[in-house]
């Protein structure tokens, strides 16, 4: 079918004259840029799976801690078993999603003979010492927790016994029953601790407020020195997690302390007792053999301490 010079001019003209001539172009333009954007994103991807692939071929066998071309992949990527860094140092942990150091307080309310003011008033004081005790910065980097000591009744034996420990660890006698502490010399605690947990209250026979806490605090460490650059700019990291209940008498204003336990994933076992926490980074974890293995995000309502000298493998950090 042929077409004349005069029927082609009039069917140009009319289509210049078309009004939706412009987002037929328009739409046009996008298909066809679309189109570049997939063929080109392919590509990356195919050239990226094949350097990973060659990478990992040259290198052979390898522990799954040990990383390999890290730059290739976006570090939330990156396996579990790779090395946490300063970049993304909660990657892969359910405290990656708590807000902050979340010390919440329950509902105030007056009970058994003690007013609401009374009863905020023992709270408040539980939850001071919760932090002293184990998210202040003199307290983490190994000093003597002064604030938190003063907290409690003078009278107490439980305080005699911290001061105790504090003065002299032994097996079975550690201030890290109550008291979250590392050794400068080895590590620093980076700023962004988190916490989450909470606090339920009752009155004894005597009429004294009793508070029941239970938190887990998940902590970032860096080596003070010797520290491993994962990838240009970023320092391998480690996480430690505590778990502590605890239960306190608000009486005369201080803190009588009851019954506690802890449990600290990610510690280094066994060693002599020193008041410290010596946190394990990647390559000396996966060094380490046998153990009890634990979920510390998995803890029942009821924490059963581990006995002086046992030894605990965190599944995860």
């Amino acid at each position: 079918m042929s077409i004349d010079a005069a029927e082609f001019a009039a069917r140009l003209k009319a289509e210049q004259n078309d009004p939706d001539r412009e987002e037929r172009l328009r739409q046009d333009r996008m298909r066809r840029r679309r189109k570049i954007g997939l063929w080109a994103g392919a590509g990356v991807v195919l050239a990226g799976g094949f350097a990973f692939w060659l990478f990992d071929a040259m290198a052979g066998e390898r522990p799954a801690n040990e990383p390999f071309a890290p730059g290739l992949l976006e570090e939330a990527m990156w396996p579990d078993a790779w090395p946490l860094t300063t970049g993304l140092p909660f990657r892969g942990s359910p405290a990656a999603r708590w807000d902050g150091i979340d010390v919440a307080l329950p509902l105030v309310r007056p009970v058994g003979g003690l007013s609401a003011e009374q009863v905020s008033t023992g709270l408040d004081t539980v939850r001071e010492f919760v932090r002293e005790a184990n998210v202040t910065d003199e307290v983490l980097a190994g000093e003597r927790p002064e604030r938190a000591l003063a907290l409690l009744a003078p009278g107490d034996p439980a305080r005699r016994e911290l001061e105790a420990a504090l003065a002299r660890p032994t097996q079975g006698r550690s201030p890290l029953e109550t008291f979250t502490r590392f050794d400068p010399d080895e590590v620093f605690v980076l700023e962004d601790t988190r916490a989450k947990g909470s606090m339920t209250y009752e009155v004894t026979p005597a009429g004294e407020l009793l508070v029941h806490a239970d938190y887990t605090f998940v902590y970032v460490v860096l080596k003070t020195k010797g520290g491993w650059e994962v990838r240009p700019g970023r320092e391998e990291v480690a996480r430690v997690i505590v778990r502590r209940q605890l239960s306190a008498t608000v009486r005369g204003g201080k803190l009588v302390l009851g019954p506690s336990r802890h449990v600290i994933a990610n510690d280094a076992c066994p060693r002599p007792e020193d008041g410290f926490i010596h946190p394990l980074f990647s390559k000396e974890a996966a060094k380490v053999k046998g153990g009890k293995r634990f979920d510390p995000y998995a803890a029942g309502p009821r924490l059963a301490s581990a006995p002086p000298g046992t030894c605990l493998t965190p599944t995860r950090t």
